[in-house]
């Protein structure tokens, strides 16, 4: 079902999974990098890493497991169109992000009750393609 954001219609281009924990999330100053992968039907996975400021949690001790369902006004991204900055949607529910390149792009929680563990709040991310 398509979703109205900024006076654009947008479809779901897929699914973005981040996980971070002892084996996969790292720490780089204030930034929290997590491995993420995006799934999207009749296209090969897009790896990316996903530089979140700070979340407030020792990641080297938990798991942390974010998914978002990628809406942008095309039903499949080209390589590399996921990179960019992502900020809080204003006016959107909590971990809502928009941002990337061209064209806009929004990030909605796959399920919101379950969106990590442990539970976080994210105001934004910036995402970087690993398949080069």
């Amino acid at each position: 079902m398509p979703i109205a954001t900024a006076g654009a219609q947008q479809v779901q281009a897929g699914t973005l999974t981040c996980r971070g924990g002892p084996d996969t999330g790292f720490i780089l100053g204030a930034v929290t990098n997590l491995d993420c992968v995006l799934q999207a039907d009749s296209a090969p996975d897009g790896h990316y890493v996903a530089g979140i400021p700070n979340l407030g949690i020792f990641i080297g001790e938990q798991e942390v497991a974010l998914t978002w369902k990628v809406m942008a006004p095309v039903p499949w991204l080209g390589l590399d169109q996921l990179a960019g900055s992502y900020i809080h949607a204003s006016g959107a529910g909590d971990n809502v992000l928009s941002g990337g390149t061209n064209p806009p792009i929004t990030l909605h929680p796959l399920n919101e009750d379950a969106f990590s563990s442990p539970p976080v709040k994210i105001e934004s991310l910036e995402i970087r393609s690993m398949d080069h």
